[in-house]
């Protein structure tokens, strides 16, 4: 349920407040980029898709109704207009050859200095993790971004994504063992 100063955020917002606008941005510009870029694995894609978020946000407010916290439904819309995004995306693909130079421009950005041979093996590690998480089918990536990478609980997730918690964690095991598939013919070349 919502609290007191999300109902002041809310009913500011509602007056058409802008002050109140920037204030929410900023309290939760970091959890909405935080899950698209998880999503997507993309700067510029999770970038389009933060930006989004928040117009929907501005534009939708009235019809927020308060039966879930605001946080909840900020939270369903970044994972619905990731998705929607998503298919979009696939849509006006640009292929693999763009893919892949993508894939290695992200692997190639320089390093401090002062790191290590380990923390460079393990930012390459997160990019793969990353990068398969990607190509987990939709339905499933949004469950194992939200439980394994924000560290939601299962209720949380039940009730941003609004289906049954017995759903959230059949579609949680399904992506998960997707990803073990996906990720243990690199975990051999280690």
């Amino acid at each position: 349920m919502i609290d007191e100063n999300e109902s002041l955020i809310v009913n500011a917002l509602k007056k058409g407040d802008k002050t109140a606008f920037d204030k929410l941005v900023s309290q939760y510009e970091k959890v909405v980029y935080r899950i698209c870029h998880r999503f997507f694995n993309n700067e510029n894609d999770a970038l389009d898709a933060s930006q989004e978020v928040f117009i929907k946000i501005y534009r939708n407010i009235e019809k927020f109704e308060g039966k879930s916290s605001l946080k909840t439904w900020i939270y369903r819309i970044a994972s619905n207009t990731s998705i929607t995004m998503s298919e979009k995306n696939k849509k006006e693909k640009n292929g693999l050859l763009q893919n892949l130079v993508d894939w290695w421009n992200n692997l190639s950005q320089p390093t401090p200095e002062d790191l290590t041979i380990m923390s460079i093996e393990r930012n390459l590690t997160q990019n793969v993790v990353r990068e398969k998480i990607t190509k987990i089918p939709e339905v499933y990536r949004i469950p194992v971004i939200l439980k394994d990478i924000e560290g939601l609980p299962m209720e949380k997730i039940s009730e941003i994504l609004e289906i049954p918690v017995g759903t959230v964690k059949s579609r949680l095991n399904r992506g998960r063992r997707i990803l073990h598939d996906r990720l243990e013919p690199l975990m051999k070349e280690f």
